[in-house]
């Protein structure tokens, strides 16, 4: 056996093959896509059944044809725009940096949490810094905000019915009734605040980035010593954030100032 296959797991290996079939064309019929793939017909079926009953194929109720549904489509699309989104941003992200001496962080929402996928770190020897891949709790940073106050009143109920509001330090806001209240004010004035809520030590601020639909698709955030932002230059800061959001927005082909979940 080659070493490359040995830890494969043979009924992902089918439901990719089929997979790859179904977007390749338009519709099959079952006897088809078994003959095409040389399996029984109970492996093919049984494939498809649980495609189906995740929303990735669709069964025509007058023919019986299956096809790929858009699901396909959307996840094609949410992986192009993260790679557009690092692409694009990473420039922007230096000039921030070196503007302003901070650290400045690209984070995408992964349920209630804000993924780090991109830093350029400050040159200061005093500085914040987190590995790219950090989870943190979302409404506890400044890019984690600026992206929640865009989704949809539902979208975030529907999360955090899910999960906890968990605080990270004592300054973490500890009820979505105060959250609501903040990220309403970030939806105002186009930039969130970090106050020690995820690090004791560390405040950030940080603005939205959308994409060319006016959904918005990440955060960037300009992080540090409390000892350096302070209350009375996060409004020049947070004109610098939001004004590299807005380049990378424009970048992703956003043509307006109007965002949206």
């Amino acid at each position: 056996m080659n070493k490359s296959n040995y830890f494969q797991i043979n009924s992902i290996v089918k439901a990719f093959r089929l997979i790859e079939m179904l977007v390749s064309e338009n519709e099959f019929e079952l006897a088809e896509l078994c003959r095409r793939l040389d399996w029984p017909k109970t492996t093919v079926h049984r494939i498809l059944l649980t495609l189906q009953s995740l929303g990735y194929v669709k069964q025509d109720p007058e023919t019986s044809r299956y096809q790929a549904s858009i699901k396909f489509f959307e996840l094609g699309r949410k992986a192009i725009q993260r790679i557009d989104v690092l692409e694009i941003s990473h420039p922007f992200m230096i000039r921030l940096a070196d503007n302003t001496g901070e650290t400045v962080n690209l984070g995408i929402l992964d349920e209630v949490d804000i993924v780090c996928i991109d830093k350029v770190t400050s040159k200061q020897a005093l500085r914040h810094d987190q590995p790219i891949g950090t989870k943190v709790r979302a409404h506890c940073t400044g890019f984690g905000k600026a992206v929640l106050a865009f989704l949809t009143d539902e979208q975030r109920a529907n999360l955090f019915s899910r999960h906890a509001l968990s605080p990270c330090t004592s300054k973490s806001l500890k009820s979505l009734n105060a959250l609501n209240k903040e990220l309403q004010l970030v939806r105002e004035r186009g930039y969130a605040v970090d106050n020690e809520e995820s690090c004791y030590g560390v405040a950030c601020v940080g603005a939205p980035i959308s994409d060319y639909s006016g959904r918005v698709v990440a955060g960037i955030s300009i992080a540090g010593p409390t000892t350096r932002i302070k209350e009375g230059n996060i409004p020049h800061l947070a004109k610098l954030v939001m004004t590299t959001a807005a380049s990378i927005s424009s970048e992703l082909g956003l043509v307006n100032e109007k965002i949206s979940a």
